[in-house]
């Protein structure tokens, strides 16, 4: 009996193993990873459009102006109209103060002797029309050297940039916003006169400034002072 089973458990045994090695041929071609599919190519990304640059408002050049050698008489140097005086209750100077002046790009300040000058027809005087005006300074400005800096409103967003309180406490109540605003420089070897002209139906401003810096005059108290008082 027990030769005869003995071959019978040598054939299962061989069997079993030769399962076992197909088992294991088989995992391991189960558990072999897939090949790893390419890498997507990187876009390379495009370039950034250029930023527009926006040219700089151009400021104007005093340096541009010709040097006048002209008598311009004494300050504020331009006369009224004949048959045309000056209202003195709407008119002012100063040795010193500040004037804004606008010179078609921007406002800028203007800072030294200032007169301002209402000027209004004499009584029965017939008065003139505002071309009549406009043209007369500006033929005797072009013959004292000057240049025309500027002939058009003043914009609000120029105004804004300095702000209106400031601006109207210094524009010499010429307005500029609501009418065209004359600015005209004269420069000379040792001035810088600036002038604007305000036409006001028959009436019309005239405020001239020459650039100069301010005398000081403000001084400590002295000690003999202060007992005197």
């Amino acid at each position: 009996m027990a030769l005869t089973y003995r071959p019978l458990v040598v054939a299962l045994a061989l069997a079993g193993g030769l399962s076992s090695c197909g088992s294991k041929d088989q995992a391991t071609e189960q558990s072999t990873p897939e090949t790893t599919a390419a890498a997507a190519p990187t876009e390379t990304p495009a370039p950034e459009a250029a930023a527009t640059t926006q040219p700089a408002p151009t400021t104007f050049d005093l340096s541009a102006v010709p040097v006048s050698t002209a008598d311009l008489g004494a300050f504020p140097y331009l006369a009224p109209l004949p048959g045309y005086e000056v209202n003195t209750s709407n008119s002012e100077s100063f040795d010193f103060e500040r004037a804004y002046v606008y010179d078609g790009t921007s406002i800028i300040a203007v800072e030294g002797k200032v007169s301002r000058r209402l000027l209004e027809p004499a009584a029965d005087t017939k008065k003139a029309s505002d071309l009549m005006i406009q043209r007369n300074y500006e033929e005797l400005l072009k013959k004292l050297g000057a240049m025309k800096v500027s002939d058009t409103q003043v914009p609000k967003e120029a105004v804004d940039k300095i702000g209106s309180e400031e601006y109207y406490k210094h524009n010499g109540k010429i307005d500029g916003q609501n009418a065209p605003a004359y600015t005209y420089v004269i420069r000379q070897k040792d001035k810088e006169v600036w002038v604007q002209l305000g036409l006001e139906s028959g009436s019309y401003r005239l405020n001239v400034t020459e650039r100069a810096p301010m005398a000081q005059q403000a001084t400590t108290l002295k000690a003999e002072e202060l007992k005197k008082n």
